[in-house]
């Protein structure tokens, strides 16, 4: 009897060690997880950064806007940012609607890269620094700060997981959100005044922007 309870007892002690052992190699698997996802949203926004400053330090031209064009597309998901600012808004929208409308945002974005870091060379007439990433389930995002002029703006880039890709769909510059913009200021227009008076006002402006 005692050489069963002996047994019995060592045989117990084994398997709580192998089910310690078993915990523990589950945790520093998730761990290990974890951290390869935090690193995944700073390599996509650093890579990305870096892609759109190497063209805004090529001499304006028309070939030099047309790789602005596709390097914002391959950077910013503007379908995403449009449907979490407009919600009800975006989905009653035709494919022709939405189609007309990214292009103006893009536009819009462009112009305004253009007139601020057109021109410029990154680490010599401005600086980029990124700080912590942080994820949650399908989102995280990457703090950073830009240096331009002797003047330091914080920018916090938003990212979204689409399947095994991390996308950037919104970004918070001096603690100005792209996604609250548009829908703080563009959804009072398409409530009291329509889509169409929406879509005249970004022609104004893009048009007014690109003139300067």
């Amino acid at each position: 009897m005692t050489d069963l309870a002996g047994a019995r007892r060592m045989k117990t002690h084994t398997s709580i060690k192998r089910l310690v052992a078993g915990l523990a190699a589950g945790v520093s698997l998730a761990l290990l997880s974890l951290n390869a996802w935090a690193d995944a949203p700073a390599e996509v926004v650093e890579e990305r950064t870096s892609a759109i400053a190497k063209v805004l330090e090529k001499p304006d031209s028309e070939a030099r806007n047309a790789e602005l064009t596709r390097e914002l597309d391959q950077t910013l998901d503007f379908a995403y940012l449009a449907s979490q600012a407009f919600g009800e808004h975006w989905e009653a929208r035709t494919p022709e609607e939405r189609a007309e409308f990214l292009d103006l945002l893009q536009r819009m974005l462009q112009a305004n890269y253009q007139d601020k870091l057109s021109g410029r060379t990154l680490n010599e007439d401005y600086t980029i620094t990124f700080g912590d990433a942080r994820t949650r389930d399908s989102r995280a995002f990457v703090r950073g700060e830009v240096t331009r002029e002797g003047k330091t703006y914080p920018v916090v880039y938003r990212l979204y997981q689409d399947g095994e890709t991390w996308r950037i769909y919104d970004l918070v510059i001096d603690d100005i959100s792209l996604e609250e913009t548009y829908r703080e200021g563009y959804v009072p227009i398409i409530e009291d005044e329509g889509w169409g008076e929406l879509i005249r006002l970004m022609r104004e402006r893009i048009d007014q922007m690109e003139k300067d």
